[in-house]
């Protein structure tokens, strides 16, 4: 790991407690007569700091006794500093030229108190050096130019010699001062972007937050790319890749954090500080816990659809085990009845078994269908041909094939309803369906209408009937696969009427819904769009 600091010591502890480090070893070359003036070596300013991390020197000769602890400084504070000094030696000299010419006017305190502000003003541009220089180079100046006798470091008044002391002492404290609040404002400025981070980190509302966290990630430390990396198989593999990829193999990657056992955080960009690195591992716990979120949220849907596959399979196993076992029941004995030899049926009888037969047979094909419907759905291979038909070429077939019989059903479709975009195939079942259910409830045919008309741009099919109805909190579940009004039907139907005609419905563009119907029972609106609302 780079990391940068102008306080080393300070910079490796930190660093070492970010990291959770418990032992720090450290060359240290032996004392010689010298090292009571010599600068501490590194080892002893490390001893010096108060730590938890256990700190072990190791005597070598390999070790430079002096290092150099000075300040890291970058391309802009190196400008910095030279721009504070070029600026301080301007002002201080046009200062002198303007005292100097009203040196008789302006008293030697008003001239050192006018230094002084510039002393400061050096020392909040430049930093430590130049205002240190600017606060030695001042009073001697007012000393050389302005102070009698002019010209000589001599000074003839009392009260001039306590001016130019109080001056220097000022200056100097006025300085530190300076400086250690611009020390204090860096700081506050870094706890504030750190807390403005952390709080960024920890407000996205995103169900998968990973992404928005590597995002982050890469503007809070101004980073060319990051890659979250699965570790576990031979070849690493990204699992996410945010800017330029960082990984392992590649030599500017400068951040390697492990996420949990089995990723890893790869970025490259610039070294980062000790505080930047305890931040790091802030963002690599949000992003462990978003990683951990996403496995349980896939483990929750699993297990979800798990359940609903095993709701389904029950549901099939018991309404195949009574829905199919019925109408087998009666065709077997219908059979088993015409075939034997030892009874003369009367010719109404035969009838009547052979009506039975086909009614069942019927019921059968129905169920068989139904189910082979539900499954094409739900596991989506039915591909809708939407084209555009007119509701007369498919309600009149659908009664006609459903009941025969049943001419008494009303039928009206408005005369102004424009063509439909549909599949007239399953526009058909799913009319089927409905109708068959209101049949079904409906006290006499007669009593069971069909409207069309146009609202809104779109075609309503209200399929109405006058039987019990279904109550409000109901309508959802008799919506869903094998669940019936009661838990029970009076066909011994498997309950996927509504259902398949409204999952069809829905591959259509269109939708179901269920009112009631005024004076009891329940009407079913089919909404599809019209073939003028989808031309441009």
């Amino acid at each position: 790991m780079e990391i940068t600091s102008s306080d080393i010591p300070g910079a490796i502890i930190t660093f070492a407690e970010s990291e959770k480090a418990s032992q720090l070893v450290v060359g240290s070359p032996g004392n010689g007569r010298l090292s009571r003036i010599q600068r501490p070596t590194l080892a002893v300013e490390l001893l010096g700091r108060q730590s938890p991390v256990e700190i072990h020197l190791v005597p070598t000769q390999q070790v430079s006794n002096r290092w150099k602890p000075a300040e890291r400084l970058d391309h802009l504070s190196v400008l910095r500093t030279f721009a504070a000094i070029f600026i301080g030696i301007s002002v201080l000299a046009l200062m002198t030229r303007f005292f100097v010419g009203f040196r008789s006017d302006i008293s030697v305190a008003t001239n050192l108190s006018l230094y002084l502000l510039a002393v400061v003003g050096i020392t909040a541009l430049g930093g430590r050096w130049p205002g240190l220089v600017a606060a030695a180079c001042a009073p001697v100046i007012a000393n050389w130019f302005l102070i009698p006798p002019y010209h000589t470091f001599r000074i003839n008044q009392r009260e001039n010699i306590i001016e130019l002391v109080v001056f220097m002492s000022t200056a100097f404290i006025v300085s530190i001062f300076v400086l250690n609040a611009e020390k204090q404002t860096t700081k506050a400025n870094d706890a504030w972007r750190e807390a403005s981070t952390l709080s960024a980190l920890t407000a996205s509302e995103s169900i998968d937050p990973t992404e928005d966290i590597l995002h982050l990630l890469m503007r809070s430390f101004h980073l060319d790319g990051v890659t979250l990396t699965d570790t576990t198989t031979p070849t690493p593999e990204v699992i996410l890749s945010i800017g330029n990829g960082a990984d392992i193999i590649d030599q500017t990657t400068n951040i390697a954090i492990p996420i949990n056992q089995s990723t890893m955080l790869f970025g490259k960009g610039n070294a980062l500080s000790p505080d930047d690195h305890r931040l790091l591992h802030s963002f690599a716990g949000q992003l462990k816990r978003s990683l951990e979120q996403s496995q349980l949220r896939e483990i929750a849907m699993e297990a979800t659809s798990l359940a609903r596959a095993d709701e389904l399979r029950t549901a099939i196993l018991r309404a195949v085990s009574h829905d199919l076992r019925s109408p087998l029941s009666s065709i077997k004995a219908s059979v088993s009845s015409l075939r034997q030899t030892d009874v003369e049926w009367p010719e109404e009888t035969r009838q009547d078994f052979l009506f039975s037969i086909e009614s069942e047979t019927d019921r059968l094909t129905r169920i068989v269908t139904n189910l082979l419907d539900l499954s094409r759905i739900e596991s989506g291979v039915i591909r809708p041909v939407l084209r555009s038909i007119s509701l007369e070429e498919v309600i009149p077939s659908v009664i006609y094939e459903n009941e025969p019989d049943h001419f008494d059903i009303h039928l009206e479709i408005d005369n102004e309803l424009d063509e439909i975009v549909a599949d007239p195939a399953l526009l058909e079942r799913a009319v089927a369906n409905v109708l068959s259910n209101a049949l079904l409830w409906s006290p006499t045919p007669d009593s069971v209408a069909i409207y069309a008309h146009e609202r809104g741009g779109n075609a309503q099919i209200h399929i109405v009937d006058h039987g019990p109805g279904i109550p409000v909190d109901q309508r959802s579940t008799v919506l869903q696969p094998f669940h019936r009004l009661g838990d029970s039907s009076i066909s011994g139907g498997l309950g996927l009427g509504l259902a398949i005609a409204d999952r069809l419905m829905a591959s259509m563009n269109g939708h179901l819904e269920l009112r009631d119907t005024p004076g009891g029972g329940l009407t079913v609106v089919l909404t599809l769009p019209c073939t003028k609302a989808n031309e441009p």
